[in-house]
């Protein structure tokens, strides 16, 4: 192959690249949005270095792990592009998604949240029961 056709190759994947890890990021993101702030950027940190190190094994594929300006140029317009026409679409569809997903979930989490009701009353009456042996062993002490 010629050393044009592994720039053009790099160049696209460069491109494609940065347009899927910016979605691949904002759905993380979106996903992670109730978790703590710190935990959140402990996952947005490493979820940057892997993003990276994939981005550089591509590369390492392509054309023996070379990075130049210009591809690292063509992760910022994909990652432009993203954020300027698909992330409100991206964005709405992913809601859509996570909405279906609760609805398909929710007889589960009713079953589960009942079990832990009944778990929680039964031990409600059995710390009642030991707080009257504690107080009868009290009274003979």
């Amino acid at each position: 192959m010629s050393d044009l056709t592994v720039q053009f190759r790099c160049l696209f994947y460069s491109y494609v690249y940065g347009f899927v890890a910016c979605m691949f990021y904002h759905i993380v993101n979106r996903i992670c949005i109730k978790i703590p702030l710190i935990l959140r950027y402990m996952i947005q940190i490493i979820l940057g270095f892997v993003i990276g190190f994939i981005y550089y094994y591509g590369l390492v594929y392509l054309n023996d792990g070379i990075l130049r300006l210009y591809f690292l140029m063509m992760v910022f317009m994909g990652y432009v592009m993203y954020q300027k026409s698909y992330a409100k679409y991206m964005l709405y569809y992913l809601e859509i998604i996570l909405m279906m997903i609760k609805r398909i979930l929710k007889p589960f989490f009713f079953f589960f949240h009942s079990i832990n009701a009944i778990i929680l009353r039964r031990l409600k009456k059995v710390e009642k029961i030991w707080r009257k042996k504690e107080k009868k062993q009290d009274i003979k002490n």
